[in-house]
């Protein structure tokens, strides 16, 4: 039988990466979105280059957010929650 603290490991581990893969689906999403809404837009126009502008940025938030989940995973395995809920 596992030790307790192991098994609400694996669930905050599970946890961590159901949020990163929701976030990035979801970022996807709206991209998917706004390249829609860009294609119905005259080329050149200001708000062509502002649903872009948009688009990368949504884009580009995805790379953060598996940097921030590699540096949660070694915050689960470390064992830093356990030891801070010990204070």
């Amino acid at each position: 039988m596992k030790p307790k603290n192991t098994d609400g490991q694996a669930k905050r581990r599970k946890d961590a990466l159901r949020g990163a893969v929701t976030a990035t689906v979801t970022q996807l999403a709206i991209g998917a979105l706004l390249l829609w809404l860009r294609s119905g837009c005259p080329a050149g126009s200001v708000l062509s280059k502002v649903l872009l502008v948009i688009l990368v940025l949504e884009l580009g938030s995805i790379v953060p957010i598996w940097i921030n989940l590699k540096i949660r995973l070694k915050e689960i395995e470390g064992g830093e929650e356990n030891a801070a809920a010990q204070y």
